[in-house]
């Protein structure tokens, strides 16, 4: 791939891929606390969240943002014009939840819309930009996720994009700024939109299911040219949530989102309810060397290498120290596990096995698969639906 320089946003985070959870795709807009207390958008359902993520190793694996979504506000702004949380569901109000996240060494994220209003209807930041922009740091908020619903032209989203990143800056508080604005435009001008933003959406929102991870990997390496290359400390392609520990993936699938997330440099922002997760799905989350990759300082963005026969699929992302992490993605989804065979000179153009290398296997399961040199080839077993991930260290 070509080596662009990109300008980032310049305001000190997001140097890797944010880490962290999200409420929006297992909890969505649920707002009646008195049928749904568990489940409702609520002051106690981030409380409860912030309090197992130091708990249960969430903190200590990586995941230290507990971001609200759409659906927190009151229907209106306060008698100053400022946005307010239902006082029902958030009797304390943010501020108090952000010092109680704080106070866990957690960060907390909220969400608020560049136009008159929300996704879900709540009131939106268009004409308040400076106004909220304030009142998210009077409050102690650390990140921004700002959706692109009910913009009366394209025009003005991108001039609302433009301004809110403005005055995020302006309040003096670090926080990181995740935008929407790319999944709107066609085509998105890349090289603005990181000038402004520490990560943005391009893609439809994900689902529990296999058919979403698979059309957000697809969308992802048909336009692999244009966005890879922007991808980097400050800024990155943010293929949306991690779903793992839901309803939707076979285990093979969900290994499939956590390895691609990894390869894609991808935020991690798992929805899911770490109330309730099975130990599998937590040892796939926490996993230190996937999330390695994942956080690899050298901040480059894994691509597709090849697809063959409309099944397999090798990528690669450049790691640190000329290391490489390699994804073997087997898209079929019938019959039994199938081998690929691959020449390691396929890897970092001839340069990643060269003159040898050490080859380790991280998940599905961890395997040390010796030492290789650049001639060798490898054949790897994968699943229906199914990733194997390596790692390739140079000797």
């Amino acid at each position: 791939m070509a080596v662009v320089a990109v300008v980032a946003l310049d305001n000190g985070v997001a140097r890797t891929p944010p880490m962290g959870w999200l409420h929006w795709e297992r909890f969505l807009c649920g707002t009646d606390c008195a049928a749904e207390p568990d489940s409702c958008v609520s002051e106690r359902l981030f409380t409860e969240m912030a309090d197992v993520m130091v708990a249960e190793g969430w903190k200590e694996a990586g995941y230290e943002f507990v971001c609200i979504d759409d659906c927190w506000m009151a229907p209106t702004r306060d008698e100053r014009g400022r946005l307010r949380a239902d006082p029902r569901r958030f009797p304390g109000g943010i501020r108090a939840l952000a010092d109680y996240v704080h106070s866990k060494g957690l960060k907390l994220g909220i969400y608020s819309d560049v136009g008159n209003r929300t996704c879900a209807g709540f009131p939106g930041s268009y004409g308040h930009y400076e106004l909220d922009a304030q009142t998210f740091a009077s409050w102690g908020v650390d990140l921004l996720k700002f959706d692109g619903c009910n913009a009366d032209s394209l025009g003005l989203l991108a001039e609302g994009y433009r301004n809110m990143s403005l005055a995020l800056n302006k309040t003096g508080r670090p926080i990181v700024y995740s935008c929407e604005w790319p999944f709107y435009l066609r085509p998105p001008n890349y090289t603005e939109i990181k000038q402004y933003c520490n990560h943005w959406r391009n893609f439809y929102d994900v689902y529990d299911s296999w058919n979403s991870i698979k059309s957000i990997v697809e969308w992802t390496a048909l336009h692999q040219d244009s966005i890879v290359k922007i991808a980097g400390p400050g800024g990155w392609n943010d293929p949306d949530m991690l779903v793992i520990g839901n309803f939707g993936l076979s285990w093979d699938q969900a290994v499939t989102q956590m390895a691609m997330w990894a390869i894609m440099a991808a935020p991690l922002f798992m929805s899911n309810d770490l109330r309730h997760m099975k130990p599998e799905a937590k040892w796939l989350l926490q996993n230190k060397e996937v999330i390695a990759i994942n956080q690899d300082p050298l901040g480059k963005q894994g691509y597709r290498i090849t697809k063959v026969q409309q099944n397999f699929e090798l990528w690669e992302r450049p790691l640190s120290d000329r290391a490489y992490a390699v994804a073997v993605l087997n898209q079929q989804e019938i019959g039994g596990p199938q081998n690929f065979t691959f020449s390691l000179t396929f890897l970092g153009n001839g340069l990643a096995c060269n003159p040898a290398c050490c080859i380790q296997q991280i998940l599905p399961t961890s395997r040390d698969w010796g030492v290789h040199n650049w001639v060798s080839s490898l054949s790897v077993e994968v699943n229906p639906t199914g990733t194997v991930l390596l790692k390739v260290v140079p000797l």
